[in-house]
């Protein structure tokens, strides 16, 4: 079975270059797959370093759809392979990563197996001293096995047959955030999703409260179009149940963990939950979603 491995990117090329050069280090024979980089910030084309080169196929292609769903789409009609891949431009597979995943389909006689996922732990900028959202993310990292036993996973660490993305029509190109979710929930209506422990990618820490704002205020975007369009009602229920899970998760904290980290986590609900507010009025006055 060939591999094509899927990344979509908006402006972070630093990043993706750590990327695809972590890449060079999969023990799976470079022969046996490819990457695609979907650059979906079409206000800078995506141009690599010219004395940046891999061992293995490469290709960049542009999509002006905005989205990294709508990247990912793209990226799936160009790949050749019977197995499909899906990870994120920071993020840091394993270097087992593929030659594991290929294990496991090839083991999968039955084709049972409708998404392949696996943990995604997080890394830090400086373990020693953690800003105030690393510690936020510390706590509320990526619980991807118990996502899996409800039948989801998330594009960051995502292998499928070919097949069943095709069957199930590939991502909703309309959503910015949940479209993991979407996707995976329904392929597991016929199929398996497969949680391995030895499918492994690290994922960075957010390092800035604006970065976990800007990703609550995309997942709030991708929530109300999935559910509450033309609802705002019941839309400023949901942003009032979020305001107060966040506000009483900050807070329990206080007996749970040392005194200087559930400060910074209760600085960081607070200010979470400002920008949520303000995404919500956002959202209802008609402006497009975060990307």
């Amino acid at each position: 079975m060939y591999i094509s491995i899927i990344i979509p990117h908006y402006n972070d090329i630093n990043r993706l270059i750590g990327l695809l050069d972590e890449l060079e280090n999969q023990v799976l024979p470079k022969d046996k797959w490819e990457v695609f980089v979907i650059n979906n910030c079409v206000e800078f084309p995506l141009e690599l370093p010219l004395e940046f080169s891999v061992s293995y196929q490469l290709k960049i292609i542009e999509e002006s759809i905005p989205g990294s769903y709508a990247a990912r789409n793209k990226g799936i009609k160009e790949a050749k392979g019977d197995l499909l891949a899906f990870t994120d431009s920071d993020c840091l597979p394993e270097k087992h990563w593929l030659l594991n995943a290929l294990t496991h389909f090839s083991n999968d006689k039955e084709k049972k197996i409708g998404v392949l996922t696996g943990p995604i732990p997080l890394f830090f900028k400086d373990p020693s001293n953690l800003s105030a959202a690393e510690i936020y993310e510390k706590y509320t990292g990526f619980t991807t096995k118990a996502y899996a036993l409800d039948g989801k996973a998330v594009t960051a660490n995502w292998f499928s047959y070919s097949t069943v993305i095709d069957e199930f029509g590939g991502f909703d190109p309309n959503l910015k955030s949940n479209g993991d979710s979407k996707l995976s929930g329904q392929i597991s209506s016929k199929y398996l999703v497969s949680y391995q422990d030895d499918i492994i990618v690290f994922h960075p820490a957010r390092y800035l409260i604006k970065e976990l704002s800007n990703k609550y205020n995309r997942l709030l975007g991708g929530t109300y179009t999935r559910n509450y369009k033309g609802k705002n009602i019941m839309f400023l229920g949901y942003l009032i149940k979020f305001i107060f899970r966040r506000y009483r998760f900050g807070f329990k904290k206080l007996v749970t963990v040392r005194l200087h980290e559930s400060i910074k986590i209760i600085k960081v609900c607070h200010c979470i939950n400002k920008s949520v507010f303000s995404e919500f009025f956002s959202i209802i006055r008609g402006n497009p979603t975060t990307r």
